[in-house]
């Protein structure tokens, strides 16, 4: 991921969830969360999921309801 995160992409992710963000807020989650997103793309991470997401919450609900 070469792009950093800007408050734009935060407002656009916030829109996108419906929910109400201020510029300022925006702006301070960015500069918050840009760092450590730059440092997990720096490792080049490769997390490989044996099953798909929404069948593994299935299964962990089926757990937890016996």
């Amino acid at each position: 991921m070469s792009e950093r995160v800007t408050a734009q992409r935060v407002k656009a992710f916030a829109e996108a969830a419906r929910v109400p963000i201020e510029d300022d807020a925006a702006a301070r989650a960015a500069r918050t969360v840009d760092p450590t997103v730059r440092c997990l793309d720096e490792l080049a991470l490769e997390l490989a999921l044996e099953i798909e997401p929404a069948s593994f919450v299935a299964i962990a609900r089926k757990g937890a309801k016996g």
